[in-house]
């Protein structure tokens, strides 16, 4: 039925480049929480410069948007890995890049297990915020940025070895 008006590859372009954009939004606001986390911004300073700006943003602005973009990023993947696993995945254990096969099975670890953290983030960052979670917090939120950056990275390497639809 969609395949009457594109093709396949073109079809499995289009979901890479969605799950690319999504990945791209979730890496930003990742990103964005962990500085305002890990470098936040002195009360008495007035935010100046870009930098100064985005430390001096509430950390849990960024929760929602976190969670919402890395459930579909995932569900995505998850179908996009159909087309790795056939298709990139076998010539690649065909010419011996194993570090690369291995980077992507880690990548599909780790990603598991945000995914299953998700959960937690959620409720340590919900209003009110309990300073007996302060800890919790900026780990999950290091676990989850470190997890996004290197997904996003490995991700990129395993797409530039073949692509999907070639």
């Amino acid at each position: 039925m969609e395949f009457d008006f594109i093709s396949v590859t073109t079809f499995w372009r289009i979901l890479l480049f969605l799950h690319f954009v999504m990945a791209v939004a979730l890496l930003a606001a990742v990103t964005l929480q962990l500085v305002a986390v890990l470098a936040p911004a002195p009360v008495a300073q007035p935010a100046g410069n870009f930098v100064d700006r985005i430390r001096a943003a509430p950390p849990r602005w960024y929760v929602a948007a976190i969670v919402i973009l890395y459930v579909p990023t995932f569900l995505l993947g998850a179908w996009v890995y159909i087309k790795y696993r056939t298709y990139v995945r076998i010539p690649m254990e065909q010419t011996g890049h194993w570090w690369t096969v291995g980077s992507f099975e880690f990548k599909e670890h780790i990603v598991s297990m945000g995914m299953a953290m998700l959960p937690a983030y959620w409720y340590v960052w919900r209003e009110p915020l309990s300073e007996s979670f302060a800890s919790l917090r900026k780990w999950l939120t290091i676990f989850l940025a470190v997890a996004v950056w290197y997904s996003f990275l490995v991700g990129h390497v395993a797409n530039d070895f073949r692509g999907v639809g070639t």
